[in-house]
């Protein structure tokens, strides 16, 4: 079992470059924080919303990322916008056996 933070930001519209700008600043200081498992980042540009889940080993350790990384997201987007990012952290389920998982992600052939 691990956890994950899914936050979810918008910019309005047109504004790639700057989620891409926010997205490569904060995932370097994810992957220096103890526990840190991976990200999987979203955009939908024609709306404006963007999304970020990051994994982390314990929810202790996805509450210590927030603690850090959250306020340096809601800083830098109040540049752009002025809607409040939202943050919810998670557990994150399985639902496959650790074998069938690693055939599911690897193409054997």
């Amino acid at each position: 079992m691990y956890y994950a933070r899914l936050i979810t930001y918008k910019l309005g519209t047109n504004q790639r470059r700057v989620a891409e700008k926010l997205t490569n600043e904060l995932d370097k200081i994810c992957r220096k924080m103890y526990g840190f498992r991976g990200s999987v980042y979203f955009f939908d540009d024609p709306t404006g919303e963007y999304r970020a889940l990051n994994y982390w080993d314990t929810k202790e350790e996805a509450e210590q990322a927030n603690q850090v990384l959250f306020p340096k997201l809601e800083e830098e987007i109040l540049n752009y916008t002025t809607e409040k990012p939202t943050v919810k952290i998670v557990e994150v389920f399985e639902a496959t056996e650790d074998d069938e998982l690693l055939k599911s992600h690897v193409k054997l052939w």
